[in-house]
């Protein structure tokens, strides 16, 4: 599903609270992200959602060493991504 004005993102995290690191992967999945490995999410959103998204995973309270990345990736660049299965394409829980 191509989505107008959209983004492909990858969402990586290294969370070492338990109930933080659940509480984000059920965010994830709430914007559409489907999981591709344990920490990294992927799929396509709607800019204005990811702008939303990013802005409430960067507002939560993080511990010194966690970290969330966000990576945008152009249509060139997705298709050049090298993984064993696919990437992920539709988005399966947005509410728009």
């Amino acid at each position: 599903m191509i989505v107008i004005n959209s983004k492909y993102v990858l969402v990586a995290y290294d969370i070492e609270d338990n109930g933080r690191r659940s509480k984000i992967a059920e965010l994830l999945q709430y914007y559409g992200l489907a999981r591709i490995q344990y920490s990294v999410f992927a799929g396509e959103m709607p800019a204005r959602k990811l702008k939303d998204m990013t802005n409430t995973l960067f507002d939560m309270e993080l511990e010194d060493d966690d970290n969330i990345t966000i990576v945008p990736l152009c249509e060139n660049c997705k298709e050049d991504v090298k993984s064993i299965k696919p990437l992920p394409e539709q988005i399966k829980h947005l509410s728009i």
